[in-house]
């Protein structure tokens, strides 16, 4: 349920760019953004289940992907990227395309900024920081979750959203080694 979540936001995200263009919040707000995780706790009964072991995704430090979302026709493509996947210093790039829209979106929880790409420049809204970090955030969460508990190691993997579209994953790549210019603006 979460991945139809994430879908709609940021299907609504792209939409209010293309519909108002970009503008910066007034947001005075200071948080440090904090990682959610879960933490296994060793124990020493036997179970009588065989446990799985994670795939990759889920043990990844660092992401490389693209989704492409088809949403009852309109199509987006995203590349998410992050590093320091795990902790609060989780790094986060979107780049994002579609008919309407070119735009895309770095949220640093290491430096606690966050920038827009639209209309061939980018915009400083750290100001926002806590919006942005609380959208991009959330939203990369939820499609690494998915990618970590339902991949099989295939590229073009897809799945479908009843009544409204499909998820097509493709370029993944497991702990890549992003270089710090993929977090600044160009």
């Amino acid at each position: 349920m979460k991945r139809y979540a994430v879908l709609g936001m940021i299907i609504a995200l792209v939409v209010s760019i293309a519909a108002i263009g970009c503008s910066s919040g007034s947001s005075n707000h200071e948080s440090t953004p904090t990682a959610t995780h879960a933490v296994s706790t060793p124990t020493t009964e036997a179970t009588s289940e065989p446990t799985e072991e994670p795939n990759e995704a889920a043990l990844a430090t660092s992401l490389d992907f693209t989704i492409q979302v088809d949403s009852q026709g309109a199509v987006y493509t995203y590349q998410y990227r992050a590093r320091n996947i795990g902790t609060n210093l989780l790094d986060i790039r979107v780049d994002m395309t579609s008919a309407q829209v070119n735009a895309a979106y770095i949220v640093s929880g290491s430096s606690q900024q966050a920038w827009l790409y639209s209309d061939g420049q980018w915009i400083d809204m750290s100001q926002s920081f806590n919006t942005y970090w609380d959208t991009w955030s959330e939203s990369f969460e939820g499609y690494q979750t998915y990618l970590a508990e339902e991949w099989t190691g295939l590229q073009g993997w897809t799945y479908d959203i009843p009544g409204d579209g499909s998820v097509t994953y493709t370029n993944i790549d497991i702990n890549p080694s992003l270089p710090d210019s993929i977090f600044q603006p160009d």
